[in-house]
């Protein structure tokens, strides 16, 4: 007699397989968010970050305009800039994408600032982030927590859309 369990099975574990592999990226009116990530912080800390890339389809540019999370009392967009030999990060109102390219928040550049944090982020935890976009409105994402210094979201060392080659460091 042939089983019939194993189709239904590997049945879901491949719609599985491929609902991870599309949560890597979020997309709503015209605008994708791909591969967002944050750090892990150590116990006591009271801010984190999340990195990621926005691309916006040609001929619909938008700008991000707000970031929350649960787990922080408060989010802002920052840049990082070096004044006179020193890194500093600013708050910005806004990150303009242009139509049919992408920006990239990462490690020394623009990224998302979780202040007031409620809770550690926790390596391998999710963190949810909801992103505001002017034309787009809300886009909620999961932030995939990397380890303490990871500069790349799944092991790669830098974040993806920096046209860096996106080495994995294993």
């Amino acid at each position: 007699m042939r089983a019939w369990w194993p189709v239904p099975v590997l049945s879901i574990a491949f719609a599985y397989v491929c609902s991870q592999a599309a949560s890597h990226e979020y997309t709503s009116k015209g605008v994708t968010v791909a591969h967002p990530w944050a750090r892990a912080t150590p116990g006591g800390a009271r801010v984190g970050s999340v990195y990621l890339e926005v691309r916006a389809q040609r001929g619909r540019g938008d700008k991000l305009i707000a970031a929350r999370s649960p787990v922080a009392g408060n989010a802002e967009i920052h840049s990082h800039v070096m004044e006179q030999g020193i890194a500093k990060m600013r708050r910005v109102d806004a990150v303009a994408v242009p139509g049919g390219q992408s920006i990239v928040l990462q490690p020394s550049g623009y990224h998302i600032m979780l202040m007031d944090l409620k809770q550690p982020l926790n390596e391998g935890d999710l963190t949810k982030v909801t992103l505001v976009f002017e034309m787009a409105g809300e886009i909620e994402v999961d932030a995939t927590v990397e380890p303490i210094g990871a500069t790349g979201p799944h092991g790669f060392s830098e974040q993806p859309g920096t046209g860096g080659g996106h080495r994995h460091k294993h």
